[in-house]
């Protein structure tokens, strides 16, 4: 009996003695619990971490492949528009094949989608639409564009009708266009303001024309006598132009860029980098008479979306091509042809 009590006096003594191992750490939870998958509390926490970005991670991809058909959807469905299709009429006249319109023929005519000259006279490497002999500019004109648009309509969204002595950077025209339908009744050039109060294009820089203005000159203004004259106009030719379109009810659009700089210029480049305007020279005081934007000491801000200029020697366009076209500038981005990316204009 007394090695019993003896042995149970042990027991107690033993038992009241401090545990080598912490009973808390066979709890199921605590900071200290231990199990096959939690070993540390440390290492718990960070898988736990990893655990809860993998599972974002995943709901995202599946979010986006849910999403990614929709989207696809979207794009098909929106097309980004085609670029305006720009048909070029180049009026020259036989005293002019040579010297003047076959630079043109070679040079940026070529940028157009499609072009013709019209002339008065065969030419072999122009192959221009002949005339019969035409010395009104009224006359000249009307015949010209309703020969267009009864056998080349379908070939352009827009028609740039201009003198053989221009230069003309198509490019940044199709920009200029890009925020405007062919559908609407509206032109563009270097827009002027007769003695009465009217709107109308200078023809020493070109005049474009949408599809829809086209049609609607050609077929409700020209056989109408009370809203379009078929006399001849003389010098008032382009404002007799305007009148008709007016009647028809077309617009005369705006076609500065967005800084209000001047896209179609009526004269020849050292004009405007030498210095203003000069009220002596019959041009000049025509336009300064005229002009439908005020000036500051007559001076005309280019635009650096330049479309149209006039050529003081012909076969310097070849120059104005090359720098346009060709050459590469180093150490700095490639130049695209519209040098500002304005988004409006």
């Amino acid at each position: 009996m007394a090695i019993i009590i003896i042995c149970v006096t042990d027991f107690s003594v033993s038992f009241k003695m401090r545990p080598f191992f912490s009973r808390r750490r066979f709890f199921l939870s605590g900071k200290n619990k231990i199990s096959i998958f939690n070993p540390c509390s440390s290492c718990s926490q960070i898988c736990y971490s990893l655990l809860y970005k993998l599972s974002v991670l995943l709901l995202l991809c599946v979010l986006a492949l849910l999403l990614l058909p929709n989207n696809i959807q979207l794009k098909t469905a929106e097309p980004l528009p085609a670029a305006a299709r720009i048909f070029c009429i180049i009026s020259t006249q036989d005293t002019r094949h040579n010297s003047v319109a076959v630079h043109v023929k070679r040079s940026w005519a070529s940028r157009c989608d499609q072009h013709i000259f019209v002339s008065n006279d065969a030419h072999e490497e122009l192959e221009p639409a002949i005339f019969a002999p035409l010395h009104d500019k009224w006359l000249k004109m009307r015949a010209h564009l309703e020969y267009v648009y009864k056998y080349h309509f379908d070939e352009g969204d827009w028609f740039l009708y201009i003198n053989d002595d221009n230069y003309v950077i198509v490019e940044n025209l199709r920009y200029m266009l890009r925020s405007h339908s062919p559908d609407e009744l509206i032109y563009f050039g270097c827009k002027l303001r007769s003695a009465y109060n009217q709107p109308y294009m200078y023809d020493r820089s070109g005049i474009v024309l949408s599809s829809a203005t086209l049609a609607q000159f050609v077929l409700r203004a020209l056989p109408n006598e009370t809203i379009c004259s078929s006399g001849k106009q003389g010098d008032a030719a382009f404002e007799e132009f305007a009148r008709c379109l007016s009647n028809v009810n077309v617009l005369p659009g705006d076609s500065r860029d967005h800084l209000g700089y001047h896209r179609f210029l009526p004269f020849h480049m050292k004009d405007y980098f030498i210095g203003a305007l000069n009220y002596s020279l019959p041009h000049h005081k025509y336009f300064l008479d005229r002009s439908y934007y005020g000036l500051s000491n007559f001076k005309l801000p280019i635009s650096k979306q330049l479309i149209c200029a006039k050529m003081e020697y012909m076969p310097i366009i070849y120059s104005h091509y090359y720098l346009t076209y060709q050459v590469k500038i180093f150490g700095t981005p490639q130049r695209a042809i519209v040098i500002e990316n304005s988004n409006t204009n």
